[in-house]
């Protein structure tokens, strides 16, 4: 029982960051409620998971409305573009309901190819803003490509994604219980193991100049360092 209340142990932990994930879910809840300000929710919340994970941040609320302040701008746009892809998307959907059989089958698969690559490259970028410093062109362009490079990572982001809205609307009862789970840690839950995804992701393409100097990712730089390795010998034994 001792060992259970130890602020060392591992149940003290778990409720610890349990604890973290709801203050952070509400901070992302609130912010988000002008609809417009979503991006930089995103990219907050994902700062906040990633200096974490890394311990480098105990005062929650003040680092999520630093970066929600320092971010708003890139992730507002990025979003504005995504919600109005969403919105071409819907619109197309309504025509696709009235066209003919072949017309409508183009418009699926155009859809289909195009909106997981937007969603993703959207995501990635919302990390990007929060992990690293660079324009927004570089954002975005990056996130597309390590996107696609890092494709079963991307895949599990987008059926964590997918699965927890189709799970949410399955009945009314399931919508109410839904509701209350994504307003209590719905949010900054899934955020988290995005945000997991999103870590090994960006392990293969960092390089230390590129992360803020108190970082104490060194796993990171030690995977950098050994797919290159790997890389290089790969080279040579061709």
């Amino acid at each position: 029982m001792k060992l259970a209340f130890n602020i060392d142990s591992k149940l003290w932990k778990f409720f610890d960051y349990a604890g973290d994930l709801v203050i952070l879910n509400l901070l992302f809840v609130l912010t988000s409620l002008p609809v417009i300000t979503i991006g930089a929710s995103i990219t907050a919340m994902d700062a906040v998971l990633f200096k974490r994970k890394e311990k480098r941040t105990d005062d929650i609320k003040k680092e999520y409305f630093r970066e929600w302040k320092a971010n708003f701008k890139n992730s507002t746009v990025i979003w504005l573009f995504l919600l109005s892809f969403i919105i071409f998307c819907a619109m197309n959907f309504q025509i696709a309901a009235h066209a003919s059989a072949e017309n409508r089958m183009k418009i699926f698969l155009i859809i289909g190819a195009a909106l997981p690559a937007i969603v993703m490259t959207a995501l990635y970028s919302f990390a990007m803003l929060a992990r690293f410093e660079n324009d927004l062109a570089a954002t975005v362009s990056k996130a597309f490509l390590i996107g696609i490079m890092s494709l079963p990572y991307t895949v599990v982001i987008l059926l964590i994604l997918t699965a927890s809205v189709l799970a949410s609307i399955q009945t009314y009862a399931t919508m109410l219980t839904a509701a209350s789970v994504w307003l209590l840690i719905g949010f900054s839950g899934i955020g988290f193991l995005c945000c997991e995804m999103y870590y090994r992701a960006f392990r293969r393409f960092t390089r230390e100049e590129d992360l803020p100097g108190d970082t104490l990712d060194a796993e990171m730089y030690a995977c950098r360092e050994q797919y290159r390795r790997q890389k290089k010998e790969g080279k040579r034994a061709h």
